[in-house]
């Protein structure tokens, strides 16, 4: 839900923490603040009614701090600004904690605020009182703390947004956008007006304080390996390159291109569908080996392509690792060096000549992909009940052009990688910094809060561990689709080797951890429309569309059997 810009009643005083709030606000406005994600509380009193009262900020409430800090992140993920998070004193800042990890190891900006008792108080047990200094340690950008308004001046409150906003976005060349943490002590009175606010500062002052960029190197000894190579492939996730000049790069190369929907650069015809199911195949794998391996951006979820990265390695292929800002992202620990991405497909693309020889190693690759594509339908297809494959396939299939998909981690962001339909014509994001299955809904919720039709794709513990996104989702003016695979427990622990090797009793406790919740009364107890998977779509023509058709808020609940989906993934491979 959103909330009004409305005047405050004049009786209020004017106090100093209205007055450096109201700064706050005025200057993260001016350097492209848009939204806020508040979880009501009221020591935060004085920050959520500047963020209310300015004309400029969309505020979206919500009952639940981990809720508001996951939304946050995704608004993050979708426009590559920050967003102001903003929570009480207390136990509520820990419940950010989650987010900001994971906006930590994506490189999401946020802004995010905890409002905190004046230092006086700290250390004799007051109530919801407790040491939020540095709470978020090494996952923030940045960590400012200046103290309760009245005791500062009032001439470092534009500086202090300026920077702890610079903070966030990072630059262009040296500095990983990401959460920046402000705890900020307010006295009582809590509620007030604010008084006349510092003038801004100047154009000048913000260039001599800014990061200054640093000139990357002209990346030579790996433009050279690629330019070289007899062979090549390139593998491109998450990254700031442009997904259009991944697959131009690739086209020009003649390299097949392994990526994920992430990347922006699975355009059909061109990117791999089936490159999992492809390397499950010894002959294939071990015939198709590169002279180089070009990496772009964060890695894909398949253990079979990382572990063909590493045999490729092993046999003496150089892995160039190109990612934003030249961050390490080299898990099987083979790349011979690190570039930052942006400059270096830049760069080499310059660097090709017109003459440069075309490889014909995607051409072979793409006709394997094609015949594994046939095998793969005609299996899914002739499955006799509802499979997650066939769900991970439609759904990305039924997202509006433009519109935006958000996917879990465990199976459904592996099953859209290794068979869902080729898509470049959509914003794909997934929480794959740290992996986590919490905040997922509120992720999408925060996507979906830019304005673009979502729809999520998620698995059923996913779906419980963020039920409290749930609350008021009904209110809220979103088109957002979430579809559940409802399989009563943890479905990939089914194709680790914990399932054959223990006992059925030990193996339900510890991996299968069936649930039982009936989801669609869940759904419904929220006032949510909630909706069955239309199993074949020519018998269920209303419900499919009304699934293609973003409009409003849905759950749609695709019910599912573990070990029958354990039997078909191993029938696929």
């Amino acid at each position: 839900m959103s909330m009004g810009n409305e005047a405050p009643p004049t009786e209020l005083p004017v106090t100093p923490g209205a007055t450096f709030c109201a700064t706050l606000v005025d200057q993260w406005v001016r350097e492209g603040l848009s939204d806020a994600f508040i979880a009501p509380g009221s020591r935060s009193t004085p920050l959520a009614l500047a963020l209310v009262r300015h004309e400029s900020v969309s505020c979206h409430i919500f009952h639940d701090e981990r809720s508001a800090s996951f939304a946050a992140l995704g608004h993050g993920l979708a426009t590559g600004r920050p967003a102001v998070v903003l929570c009480s004193s207390g136990t509520a800042a820990t419940h950010f904690h989650a987010a900001v990890v994971e906006a930590d190891a994506s490189d999401v900006p946020m802004l995010v605020c905890t409002a905190d008792r004046p230092p006086e108080l700290w250390g004799i047990g007051a109530p919801q009182t407790i040491n939020q200094t540095e709470l978020y340690g090494g996952a923030v950008r940045s960590f400012f703390e200046p103290g309760p308004p009245g005791d500062g001046d009032p001439a470092f409150w534009r500086p202090l947004a300026h920077n702890s906003w610079s903070a966030a976005v990072g630059d262009a060349t040296t500095a990983l956008p990401g959460p920046v943490h402000l705890n900020l002590s307010f006295r009582d009175p809590l509620t007030g007006v604010p008084g006349p606010l510092p003038q801004p500062l100047s154009p000048k002052w913000s260039a001599e304080n800014d990061v200054a960029e640093v000139d990357p190197g002209l990346h030579e000894a790996a433009i050279d390996a690629v330019l070289n190579a007899s062979s090549g492939v390139i593998i491109a996730g998450r990254s700031a390159a442009d997904g259009a000049s991944v697959r131009g790069l690739a086209e020009r190369l003649g390299w097949p291109l392994l990526a994920d929907h992430r990347s922006a650069a699975r355009a059909p015809g061109v990117a791999l569908q089936h490159f999992d199911a492809l390397l499950r195949s010894p002959d294939f794998a071990d015939a198709q080996r590169p002279q180089v391996i070009l990496r772009l951006g964060e890695p894909l979820a398949s253990k079979v392509l990382s572990q063909w990265i590493s045999n490729c390695a092993a046999d003496g292929a150089t892995v160039i690792a190109a990612t934003t800002h030249g961050k390490r992202i080299d898990p099987e620990r083979v790349a011979t060096s690190t570039v930052p991405i942006a400059s270096f497909v830049e760069r080499l693309s310059a660097s090709m000549a017109a003459e440069h020889v075309k490889s014909s190693a995607a051409k072979e690759w793409l006709v394997a992909d094609r015949a594994a594509a046939e095998r793969i339908s005609s299996t899914i297809a002739a499955a006799p009940e509802l499979t997650e494959p066939e769900v991970a396939r439609r759904t990305v299939a039924s997202v509006p052009t433009g519109g935006a998909l958000v996917v879990a981690s465990s199976m459904p962001i592996r099953d859209v990688e290794w068979y869902a339909p080729n898509r470049n014509d959509i914003s794909c994001f997934a929480n794959r910094g740290a992996n986590g299955i919490d905040g997922v809904i509120s992720t999408a919720i925060g996507v979906a809060l830019t304005g673009m039709p979502t729809t999520l794709l998620i698995g059923d513990v996913a779906f419980l561990h963020d039920s409290t996104a749930l609350t008021a989702l009904r209110d809220r003016d979103l088109d957002l689709t979430i579809v559940v695979t409802d399989n009563d427990g943890g479905a990939i622990f089914s194709f680790l080797p914990q399932h054959a090797l223990l006992s059925p009793e030990e193996y339900e406790l510890l991996f299968g951890t069936p649930h039982g919740t009936d989801l669609a009364s869940l759904v419904r107890a929220h006032g949510i429309r909630e909706m069955p998977w239309p199993r074949d779509p020519d018998a269920s023509a209303d419900a499919q569309q009304d699934l293609l058709s973003p409009d409003g808020v849905r759950v749609v609940i695709a019910t599912t059997d573990r070990e029958r989906n354990l039997t078909l993934h191993a029938s696929l491979r």
